[in-house]
């Protein structure tokens, strides 16, 4: 049987990074550029799967989703026969897609089990198998494994809330017009007092104030970057930041102080949901503030859980699948938890707070030598991470990467202001 398997533009990953780095040292460029493959990926919801295939690109693959016998399937977007595109064919049988050009059609793992116009005796089925790629539904998502190897546990990339009936799972998703690189570093630095600074979201409490001191990261299972913060906001910090010195005389930042004559009238019941409300445990690799591979932020707001997946379209074009659990123990709650999230929480978040990064972060540049600062801690640990992860983990070139200029200038400040990093320089093990 002929297994015919995606053609793909780039060149494989090891030629890739062992080509890059001995033009620049530079451990962003070990991360590839379409995504981290071996890992699960959410790609649609299963209700949107109905009677006709649809497709979708993924870590720069077209993907045809369609219903099998067993759930929501996953095939190579491209018939094996001549290159049609089974997304705009049609799912003439329980179980199966069959393309639009010639009617050879389909089962969920991709065999050929007729070809339309040939008739029953066709000499082709059990001869070609078009590339399968495994999926798994959940909560009604449907997670699909974009790897070349064998599926690696579900559990250790996706949420523990997908496994549990308890609360209700609501999503929404966004495109954001840049790489999945910066669009997954994008959390747990300094640019959320400042990007966000008038969020709708922000404004119910005082201007956030970080300093000098980033975020200390513990890694959790070779997976997880748990991220703490030593005071992000804290009343120890001053409202107003004083810039006389380095800017002229009166600079201050915020510029003013008019947020203050109204937060007192939220910081009740902000004060209020951190002292009565308890965080939510799912175990410790997956609990309080952090990035998780393959590309995930996940939060927990005591009482909600936002999580923000980002998968590659392709070099230029994230997806942002938005999970929002919420703790909700009966159907009134349900009901309250689902009205509350389409009529405010959806825009506030996602469309009013979370464009603020993408209009910052998509015209940013990645292929540009950087300088890091004390506050860019956490991303140090965090893409030492991504750079060994599964498929990369045993690349020559990832080996031979030691501490960029970018990271011993961050270790550099960290020192400078009195923070003890959360990664040593002379382990690179």
């Amino acid at each position: 049987m002929v297994d015919v398997q995606p053609r793909t533009e780039q060149a494989p990953v090891t030629e890739i990074v062992e080509r890059t780095t001995a033009q620049k040292k530079d451990r962003r460029e070990l991360i590839p550029e379409l995504g981290l493959k071996e890992y699960w990926y959410p790609a649609i919801a299963a209700s949107k799967v109905k009677k006709k295939p649809v497709g979708i690109k993924m870590l720069g693959e077209d993907l045809v989703f369609f219903q099998g016998k067993h759930g929501v399937a996953a095939l190579w977007n491209v018939c094996p026969h001549r290159g049609g595109s089974l997304m705009h064919g049609d799912c003439h049988f329980e179980g199966t897609v069959s393309c639009p050009y010639h009617g050879w059609t389909y089962d969920e793992d991709g065999n050929v089990l007729a070809v339309l116009p040939e008739g029953p005796e066709s000499k082709i089925p059990g001869k070609v198998q078009a590339r399968k790629y495994p999926t798994q539904t959940h909560r009604g998502m449907v997670f699909v494994w974009m790897g070349e190897g064998e599926p690696a546990p579900i559990e250790e990339d996706v949420p523990p809330e997908f496994f549990t009936d308890k609360g209700i799972m609501l999503y929404a998703t966004e495109i954001w017009p840049l790489n999945w690189r910066p669009a997954n570093e994008n959390a747990f630095d300094a640019h959320v007092p400042y990007v966000h600074r008038d969020a709708f979201m922000m404004f119910l409490s005082p201007m956030q104030q970080m300093g000098e001191v980033g975020m200390y990261t513990d890694i959790k299972f070779n997976r997880a970057a748990h991220c703490h913060y030593p005071g992000l906001g804290s009343a120890a910090k001053p409202y107003q930041w004083d810039f006389s010195k380095q800017l002229g005389a009166g600079a201050h930042w915020p510029k003013n102080r008019y947020r203050m004559a109204w937060n007192w009238m939220f910081e009740w019941a902000n004060r209020r949901r951190w002292r009565k409300t308890d965080p939510n445990d799912f175990g410790e690799e997956w609990n309080g503030l952090q990035h998780h591979m393959p590309a995930i932020i996940h939060l927990d707001y005591r009482t909600h859980i936002y999580t923000r997946n980002n998968v590659a379209i392709d070099a230029t074009t994230t997806r942002q699948i938005y999970y929002h659990w919420a703790k909700a123990n009966n159907w009134l709650g349900k009901a309250y938890e689902w009205l509350h999230f389409n009529t405010f929480h959806r825009w506030a978040m996602y469309r009013d707070f979370s464009r603020q990064d993408f209009r910052a972060a998509a015209p940013q540049r990645y292929d540009t030598a950087e300088y890091l600062s004390s506050t860019d801690s956490h991303l140090v640990v965090w893409r030492r991470l991504q750079a060994k992860a599964r498929g990369l983990e045993n690349i020559q070139a990832n080996k031979e990467v030691r501490t960029t200029e970018a990271e011993e200038a961050s270790h550099k400040v960290q020192v400078e202001v009195g923070m003890t990093p959360e990664w040593n320089l002379a382990d690179e093990a």
